[in-house]
């Protein structure tokens, strides 16, 4: 036997689909009726968390004038504020800060979600509402911080937000020394910093925001005590060395070892294990890489090559060098055709 649904059932449907498609005179007429705005489906989603969704503001101010709960959770425990950040409804999360509950009012837990989900999604304008509101950014070392979820997914004008309140924020001596570092220092549980996700990643822009908003990266190291600067001329990623280059990165940066970044790029030529390492090799030394820098065994660059092209190419480098005409051009290494790599 088939059994109808009950009119106040068919309403409450009617209420929270309505809200999801942005229909609001059914909507008003529904509330003028006397369905209840706080009432929920099977999996706890309310109008207002559907209106929150899908960024109809007009839809949310109107529940919240007829009593909807801006705090309510669903069955997966997301209040409307989190769905509207997480959809990047900046003017919704305003309304719901301002109509429901502050930031200050809510567990750090709570408002640093906010902030990490609107990250994570790329909403640099919804990510700088809920910091002008106050919302915490930092984080105990150890801990995964927005700024790190902005470097890895690349989106770097969430990065540039998160970067300028980072150099903003006014601590006093003692929350300096005994809190949380600033988010740029901030390591999470692998050890790492959000730049180094934004260097091993590959994300160009997100690296050029970083550099530009704290240049002393140029000279950072990563957990294993390497500098940033070698992942690029490892990996053979020329035009992240050049962004490098361009922001004033010491050539002769030196890695634990003792070797710079011409040492390196002479390594990974030997190896094979990428294309495109004599152009890299020309673009330091066209930069001032010196060939005669030494690592802690005493090894130039040159020890590292048994290529004779190269051997050449940094000895009449050198030489041009010993006669102080740095404007003198010394030839260049060709790559090889494609019919003879290996």
């Amino acid at each position: 036997m088939t059994t109808s649904k009950s009119k106040d059932s068919e309403s409450v449907d009617n209420i929270i689909l309505a809200a999801d498609q942005g229909q609001l005179d059914l909507v008003t007429a529904l509330l003028d009726q006397g369905v209840d705005p706080n009432t929920v489906d099977e999996i706890g989603t309310s109008a207002l968390h559907n209106a929150a969704k899908q960024g109809h503001w007009e839809i949310a101010r109107l529940l919240l004038e007829k009593k909807a709960l801006p705090h309510v959770r669903d069955g997966n425990n997301a209040t409307p504020i989190f769905l509207a950040a997480k959809g990047g409804h900046s003017q919704i999360v305003r309304l719901l800060l301002e109509c429901g509950r502050h930031i200050s009012d809510m567990s750090e837990l709570e408002s640093t979600r906010l902030v990490k989900v609107a990250t994570l999604y790329g909403q640099a304008e919804t990510v700088q509402l809920l910091l002008d509101f106050h919302a915490p950014t930092l984080a105990a070392n150890g801990n995964e911080t927005a700024l790190h979820l902005a470097a890895m997914k690349g989106h770097h004008d969430v990065c540039d937000v998160l970067l300028k309140h980072d150099k903003n924020l006014t601590r006093s001596f003692w929350e300096r020394m005994t809190g949380p570092s600033l988010q740029v220092y901030s390591k999470d549980y692998d050890g790492h910093i959000p730049f180094h996700y934004a260097v091993t990643k590959r994300h160009e822009k997100t690296i050029q925001v970083f550099l530009s908003n704290y240049p002393d990266l140029l000279a950072a190291c990563d957990k294993d005590k390497i500098p940033f600067f070698f992942n690029p001329v490892t990996s053979g990623k020329i035009d992240i060395v050049r962004i490098f280059l361009e922001n004033g990165v010491d050539i002769e940066l030196k890695g634990r070892d003792g070797q710079g970044a011409l040492h390196n790029a002479i390594t990974t030529d030997r190896r094979g294990w990428v294309e495109g390492t004599k152009e890299m090799i020309n673009l330091l030394l066209e930069h001032g890489a010196s060939v005669d820098a030494k690592d802690k065994y005493g090894c130039t660059p040159e020890t590292f090559t048994n290529d004779p092209k190269v051997r050449m190419l940094l000895r009449n480098h050198a030489a041009v060098r010993s006669k102080g005409d740095l404007s003198s051009s010394v030839p260049k290494i060709s790559a090889p055709p494609p019919e003879y790599r290996e």
